[in-house]
């Protein structure tokens, strides 16, 4: 989907804040449904979005649906990685990245297996 909106003469990817924000109609996205989506649009850029980021103060309530638009963007990555592999490894890392500067982990993270005996 190459369409574009603009928003505050910025343009972004119509697709992308309807992955974002879980929506088939973008409407007002919040500030930082923005900042992920600048992310994605370049994510060789992300180190110099990394201080706008870690200053992110993200409410309560906000706080799961971000954590949601990350997760999207990385099943979405997953799903469509062997057709740009480059490119969706990158989008994946991104928000990665994000949800761990966020979230101080990763919900999708791969667990260790737990061995029977280490059990009680």
């Amino acid at each position: 989907m190459n369409d574009t909106i603009t928003i505050n003469g910025e343009k972004f990817s119509l697709g992308d804040l309807m992955l974002l924000t879980g929506e088939d109609e973008v409407k007002e996205p919040k500030g930082y449904i923005l900042l992920v989506a600048r992310a994605l649009r370049n994510p060789l850029r992300l180190p110099w979005l990394l201080k706008e980021i870690c200053s992110l103060c993200i409410k309560e309530d906000e706080q799961r649906d971000m954590r949601l638009s990350l997760i999207r963007v990385q099943v979405d990555a997953e799903l469509k990685m062997n057709q740009d592999i480059q490119r969706f490894q990158q989008r994946r890392y991104v928000a990665q990245v994000i949800e761990i500067l966020l979230f101080n982990d990763l919900m999708l993270a791969p667990r260790e297996a737990v061995e029977e005996g280490d059990m009680e």
